[in-house]
């Protein structure tokens, strides 16, 4: 879970960005994204993905139209603009675009399932 509030306090004491991880552990912070207030960091995924319906598999999904987000560099006015409370990787992405910030998308190198 992400501890929204947590986030919060950072900006507060002078950070311009934070950068945490899918389980809200902080990775680094530092200066606003460049690319915008709110990023996405993503990798490619490497291992097959089935559809499965019950106990049945239905069929596969093309890797290469996928991602696996390893993270999220959010700017201060996000953090500030966003509720408080803990959040799922899900419930954030959807705040934030309900804030009214547009997710923009960073690849890293590595590759994740």
């Amino acid at each position: 879970m992400i501890d929204i509030p947590t986030l919060r306090r950072l900006i507060d004491a002078g950070e311009r960005r934070v950068v945490f991880d899918t389980a809200g552990e902080l990775l680094e912070s530092g200066e606003a994204p460049e690319k915008g207030a709110a990023l996405l960091i993503v990798a490619s995924v490497t291992d097959a993905v089935k559809v499965v319906t019950g106990d049945l598999v239905r069929g596969s999904l093309d890797r290469e139209t996928l991602w696996a987000i390893e993270g999220f560099a959010l700017g201060s006015e996000v953090v500030r603009a966003l509720g408080d409370g803990v959040a799922t990787p899900g419930e954030l992405i959807e705040a934030v675009t309900s804030a009214g910030f547009e997710w923009q998308v960073i690849r890293t190198s590595s590759s994740s399932t």
